[in-house]
Parts: C-alpha cells; sequence; structure tokens
C-alpha cells in the first residue's frame, strides 16, 4: 500500500514539473510577435531625463547714460529671480571694468534693484563704446548664460579747440603785416588750419603776395607748410579773398607771421584735425589799415 502511494505522489509531481515547463514554452511565441507586452521587452532599459534647470536668465536696463570729461555715468535697474543683488559691469574701451551691485531703491520698479555707476573711459579725441552688462546670479541647477547684455552705446569726443586767440597787425619794410599766435591744444592731431579772409573793397586791396608765412623774428623753429589760396580775385574786382595754410602737428602757442596784407578787415579762424573730426572753430578778427 505505502508503494503504491508513494509511486502515485511521484508521478503527481512529474505530472506538474511537466505542466509548469509545458506553459513556459507554451508563452514564449507570445514574446516574439512584432509588438511585445511590457513583460517581453528585452530592450535596455533608457535612464530617465535630467531635471529641467530652474536657473533664470537675468532681466534689467539701462536708463541713462553720460559722458563727461574722461569718465561715463550709466544708470538703470537689474534683478534676477533667482537671487541677488545682480553684479552689473561696465565695459568700456579704456583699460577700466566698473562692477557694482544693482541694490539702490529703484521707484519705478518698487524695490533695491537700480545702480548708478561712474567708470572712467578714454578722452582721447574719436568715435568710442562701452557695454553695460548684467551678471546672472546661478542657483546652482542648469546654468543660463553668465551675462546679460544690457546695452553698447557710443560716444564722440571732439578734438580740443585751440585757445588764446592774439592777433596783432603791425608794419614791416613798407608793408602791412599780421601776426596770428594761438595755443594748440590737440594731442594727436593731423594738421591744424588757419584761414584768413577779408572783403576786398577796392581793387588795389588784393595783396602782390597773399599772406606768405614766415615765422617772426626770436619765435620758435616752425616748419613753413605751402601756404595754399582760394580762388584768386582780379585786380579788376571786388569780393571775398583768403588765405589757408596747414600747419604741422604739435602742442603749445603757435605763431605765424603773415607779410604783404591787405587794407581790411580781416577774420581769422583756426581748427585742429584730430582722428577724422574737425575741433570747434577759435576765431576772431582785426583791422590791418
Amino acid at each position: 500500500m505505502r508503494r503504491l502511494l508513494a509511486a502515485g505522489i511521484a508521478l503527481t509531481v512529474s505530472a506538474g514539473l511537466m505542466a509548469a515547463v509545458g506553459g513556459t514554452a507554451l508563452a514564449r511565441p507570445n514574446c516574439d510577435v512584432p509588438v511585445p507586452p511590457p513583460a517581453c521587452d528585452d530592450s535596455p532599459t533608457e535612464p530617465p531625463p535630467p531635471p529641467v534647470g530652474t536657473d533664470k536668465y537675468p532681466m534689467g536696463w539701462l536708463e541713462s547714460w553720460q559722458y563727461v570729461g574722461g569718465a561715463v555715468r550709466v544708470t538703470g535697474w537689474a534683478s534676477d529671480p533667482n537671487g541677488g543683488p545682480v553684479q552689473i559691469s561696465v565695459i568700456a574701451d579704456a583699460p577700466s571694468v566698473g562692477t557694482r551691485p544693482a541694490n539702490l531703491w529703484h521707484a519705478g520698479r518698487g524695490a533695491y534693484v537700480g545702480f548708478d555707476i561712474t567708470v572712467p573711459t578714454s578722452a582721447l579725441a574719436g568715435l568710442h563704446g562701452f557695454c553695460v552688462t548684467a551678471n546672472n546670479v546661478p542657483d546652482g541647477s542648469q546654468p543660463v548664460p553668465e551675462v546679460a547684455p544690457l546695452s553698447c552705446p557710443q560716444y564722440r569726443v571732439e578734438p580740443a579747440a585751440p585757445s588764446g586767440l592774439i592777433l596783432t597787425p603791425g608794419y614791416h619794410e613798407g608793408k602791412r603785416t599780421l601776426d596770428v599766435t594761438f595755443t594748440d591744444n590737440s594731442v594727436r592731431e593731423a594738421d591744424y588750419r588757419i584761414e584768413l579772409s577779408w572783403l576786398q573793397t577796392t581793387p588795389d586791396d588784393t595783396p602782390t603776395d597773399p599772406g606768405l608765412p614766415t615765422t617772426p623774428p626770436g619765435g620758435p623753429s616752425l616748419p613753413i607748410p605751402q601756404p595754399t589760396y582760394g580762388a584768386p580775385i582780379p585786380t579788376t574786382e571786388v569780393g571775398v579773398a583768403r588765405a589757408i595754410i596747414y600747419g604741422t602737428t604739435g602742442t603749445g602757442q603757435r605763431t605765424w607771421h603773415f607779410t604783404h596784407m591787405p587794407q581790411a578787415f580781416v577774420h581769422v579762424v583756426v581748427v585742429s584735425h584730430e582722428a577724422g573730426l574737425t575741433s570747434a572753430a577759435l576765431s576772431g578778427g582785426v583791422s590791418t589799415r
């Protein structure tokens, strides 16, 4: 009897194992269909996407700027949703960088996000530029660009105008003369120009040698450029006559001595040329009658 029970139990266990193996064999073909169910997908699992960064771009505005005497002053506001105060940088073409926090009270924004910064910049004649940027305040997540440009204005510095004009009429060997003295203030000029003009009221006012420049006795040793003149005035007509000369570079007092001047009221204009620009005019007039 015991042998019969043992044999029955063995047959039952063997049948169960065969059924289990058969079930697995029957389940696998279901995983070979074109779109297997998730439980049968043998492809590698893709990693989850990285978290989206929360770092925000700084905001701001350059509201005003002004260049005065070798320095530029900028005002405006800047803020960052991730914190603050935002650092403002002013980068000019001079070797200087100014960085200040935007932590002043700004009435329009109703918060301490304003800035008012003055930095030295180039004072040389010509066209110059500078840029104002707001530095990002990071929050530790995926960063945005480090700086946000607010504005990059340009300003122009005019050449320094001549000053101290002195006009001295006189006579030399029976001829009318005129000394033109002025101070040349330009430091990088290409040249300067002196223009003399007068109204001829009679044909005899036309000089035989108009405005030949020489240096006065005891005066500075100056190179004498070849003078150029406007259209000559015929001796039978009246009108405006001009004499123009171009002087070489230099800074300091300059004196030109003009001989054979006409008998007239002479108007004198002096300008400097620097960096492709013309300075404000220094002008005056004197009678040589």
